[in-house]
């Protein structure tokens, strides 16, 4: 399931390139490219030993992870908060300190010596480990809950996947710290902490599946009139291009979907009424269905 979040978040990702020109949509950009981080860093889409010996062999991949991940939840909360309407927005001082305290309790373990992926749970005898986890954890669950509140009530559509995913994130949150504060207690690893790691993995990474989902069904759901006026004015264009007289006309595949199709239908409507061109049957009924939908909005084609 590692494997799928990553791809999901990947997806997202590039389905959120054009989120960067958008203020209110940046954060969903920015909670995407840090779980590819964070997920990239877990061991299992590549090996990740040679990173590590690259950041001086002190596991400071755990250390990005947990950054990562962190920040990831942040951004996605506030991408939450957008997409349910609400103007609260996260005070950056509090992340700046939530990664401080990671990075003071990471630096703060003894021993930094072991294998990047097994690294903090074979180092949970000592007290920074625990703390360091334990921050981490909660920081994450808090961002979690507070995207589920967002959301609530009101639930419908594809914010039925966020809740789902969140709440799969919080009861893994809640399982991690039942199993490093096992851990830390024992001394060593035993059959219950074992066991709580297999169910934080299959809660957490399913929950990041659900939540990379919802949000690149609403970004597809977005772009799909957008991808349909760019699709009428390719073919306006294709028609339009077989006058020449007044040499060759633009494509317009930038700006508003909608008003550079209008503005395409315009001109061969005009090349049609000074007799430059001569449509098929066929055409005839696109440029009507084109009128029609020009005439009731973007809307009609959602």
């Amino acid at each position: 399931m590692i494997p799928a979040a990553f791809w999901a978040a990947v997806g997202l990702l590039l389905l959120r390139v054009d989120a960067l020109a958008s203020a209110q949509r940046r954060p969903a950009f920015f909670a995407a490219a840090l779980a590819v981080v964070g997920i990239a860093t877990v061991g299992v889409v590549w090996p990740v030993d040679r990173v590590d010996e690259l950041l001086g062999d002190v596991n400071a991949v755990d250390l990005i992870q947990v950054i990562a991940a962190t920040a990831a939840f942040w951004f996605l909360r506030d991408a939450t908060r957008a997409h349910a309407g609400s103007a609260a927005r996260s005070r950056l001082p509090f992340l700046v300190a939530v990664l401080a305290v990671e990075t003071v309790t990471f630096v703060a373990i003894p021993d930094h010596v072991g294998e990047p992926t097994t690294y903090i749970h074979e180092h949970l005898q000592y007290p920074a480990t625990w703390l360091h986890i334990v921050v981490y954890m909660v920081a994450m669950g808090w961002f979690a809950l507070d995207s589920i509140r967002a959301l609530t009530p009101g639930v419908r559509g594809a914010d039925v996947l966020f809740v789902v995913g969140f709440a799969l994130v919080v009861l893994a949150v809640v399982a991690e710290l039942v199993d490093v504060t096992a851990v830390f207690v024992a001394g060593e690893q035993t059959t219950f902490s074992r066991t709580m790691l297999v169910v934080f993995n299959g809660l957490f990474y399913p929950g990041l599946v659900a939540i990379s989902a919802a949000h690149g069904w609403r970004t597809v759901r977005r772009l799909a009139p957008v991808l349909r006026w760019r699709a009428v004015s390719v073919r306006l264009f294709l028609i339009s291009a077989r006058d020449r007289s007044a040499g060759r006309p633009a494509l317009r595949l930038t700006g508003n979907a909608e008003v550079a199709a209008a503005q395409q239908y315009i001109e061969l409507r005009d090349k049609i009424v000074a007799g430059r061109l001569e449509v098929t049957e066929d055409e005839e009924r696109f440029l009507r269905r084109v009128d029609e939908r020009l005439a009731d909005g973007v809307s009609a084609w959602v």
